[in-house]
């Protein structure tokens, strides 16, 4: 995931970026094994083994899934993290796993499935629980989180935006941008949702006419290095509109940014629960990721972290902030597109190195 309080992405990067963290590097440079471990089955024996970004947010997943699930099967679960590709790799290649669920991106589930992580077993996993179209044969979602056009509304107190065409448009809308520091978040999305393609033909995307759309704007945007800038840049007003992930647009809006949401066309993605290959609890792993899925501590979650539930009929009871910035209100269901995990699955290592090709020219 991308969105969420951990300090993204210098110090801890997802599964599908390809990035690794500061930790993985230290691994890469000796011995895998020998610098990090690979596995300690005593200390997991009987116990799952969760990982994810770190605190806060691992420990709202704590309070939402992680708890309720021990007190009803008196499993207990012990937290690793952050999600790091090199050494969920080796895990699997040496064959000596010790972790058993992890939280990472559709794009990750979809790009190693069968060989890094297992095929979840749907007969302890209720597929209706999810969205058509986003439940994969390793992965299914753990919550969604969405990238909303915001911009600052004392900067446009008179002709203010209200299409996603509008961030593009620097004549009519003059001012400085900012984007995520992910490119597979919907950055591309909404370049071509702003160019005129219909929702309904977004994948593949056009990537020639994906960064033909970006071009106008590159002088006049601040491509966030992480999430944490985003959220700072909003709140002094550094810049006039951005491309903001939901928890971090929550954050924002908190702390006193003027900043009002667009909901034209609203790029939804999501993370998934995955397990990884061997892993030494298998069984119980389907059974804690089945239970995730429950309305109950689905909605529990999207309360505590700011994204959306699983189940689009739930209705958290979100404070008036996170309300500001939830799509799924009935006037606002239109807006969504959904990410395409599987493209993005199978494209990402060629688009990442285009994106990074691009931001250097």
């Amino acid at each position: 995931m991308h969105d969420l309080y951990a300090p993204h992405p210098e110090d801890t990067v997802r599964l599908n970026t390809g990035t690794k963290t500061r930790a993985a590097a230290a691994c890469l440079a000796v011995t895998a094994a020998a610098a990090c471990g690979i596995g300690n089955p005593e200390s997991t024996s009987g116990t799952l083994t969760f990982v994810s970004t770190g605190s806060p947010f691992q420990d709202y997943q704590k309070k939402a899934w992680q708890d309720p699930f021990t007190a009803e099967t008196k499993v207990k679960i012990r937290n690793d993290g952050p999600v790091d590709e090199a050494r969920l790799r080796t895990m699997v290649e040496a064959k000596k796993v010790s972790w058993d669920v992890v939280d990472t991106s559709a794009a990750a589930a979809e790009q190693y499935c069968g060989k890094y992580v297992e095929k979840l077993d749907f007969s302890i996993i209720d597929k209706n629980a999810f969205p058509k179209g986003t439940v994969g044969e390793c992965g299914v979602p753990a919550y969604f989180y969405s990238l909303i056009f915001m911009f600052d509304k004392k900067k446009y107190t008179g002709n203010q935006p209200t299409t996603i065409t509008d961030f593009f448009d620097v004549k009519k809308f003059p001012g400085r941008r900012i984007v995520p520091p992910e490119i597979a978040v919907g950055l591309l999305e909404a370049a071509l949702l702003a160019d005129g393609v219909p929702r309904d033909k977004l994948y593949p995307l056009d990537l020639d006419r994906a960064f033909r759309k970006l071009e106008p704007i590159k002088k006049v945007t601040t491509f966030a290095k992480t999430y944490g800038q985003m959220q700072q840049m909003l709140v002094d007003r550094q810049v006039d509109m951005g491309l903001v992930l939901s928890a971090r647009a929550y954050q924002a809006l908190k702390a006193g940014a003027p900043f009002e949401p667009v909901w034209d066309k609203t790029v939804v993605n999501w993370d998934d629960l995955v397990v990884p290959k061997g892993a030494p609890n298998k069984e119980e792993a389907m059974k804690f990721i089945a239970f995730a899925s429950k309305d109950k501590p689905s909605a529990k979650l999207a309360e505590l972290a700011s994204v959306q539930p699983i189940n689009e009929n739930i209705t958290p009871n979100y404070d008036p902030f996170q309300q500001r910035i939830n799509p799924y209100t009935p006037e606002r269901r239109g807006s969504i597109v959904r990410s395409d995990s599987a493209w993005w699955g199978k494209n990402f290592d060629e688009v990442t190195k285009r994106y990074t090709a691009w931001l250097a020219g």
